[in-house]
């Protein structure tokens, strides 16, 4: 699946990997793990990427999490809602790893030196 993917490929990338396999465990995850930067998928079970990302922003623990939304829809929701969101940002299906590596590690220069 997807999730084993990515999970394989940011460990080979040499990052620490906490995997969710629905929204709402993404939720969960993001409260209870504090992670330094999340992916999501915009089409998840449960809670769509979409909910999950307001529900993790809506917490103030979570609220400036930096968050890679993964998406392979052209949707009128999604890209205002990038552009309009600080610590957000995109990469379309299919996933270009190397695309996702590199933003994983811009987010994480850029959003862990700030904070």
């Amino acid at each position: 699946s997807i999730v084993h993917l990515l999970e394989e490929n940011l460990r080979e990338e040499g990052y620490e990997v906490i995997s969710g396999y629905d929204g709402q465990m993404a939720i969960n995850l993001a409260k209870s793990g504090h992670p330094k930067l999340i992916v999501l998928d915009v089409n998840m079970p449960l809670t769509n990427g979409i909910k999950a990302l307001e529900s993790i922003r809506a917490f103030p623990a979570t609220a400036s999490i930096p968050i890679i939304l993964l998406t392979g829809e052209v949707s009128d929701t999604v890209y205002p809602l990038i552009e309009s969101t600080p610590r957000l940002a995109h990469v379309k299906k299919p996933i270009d790893l190397e695309h996702l590596n590199s933003l994983v590690k811009e987010f994480l220069r850029r959003y862990t030196t700030e904070d």
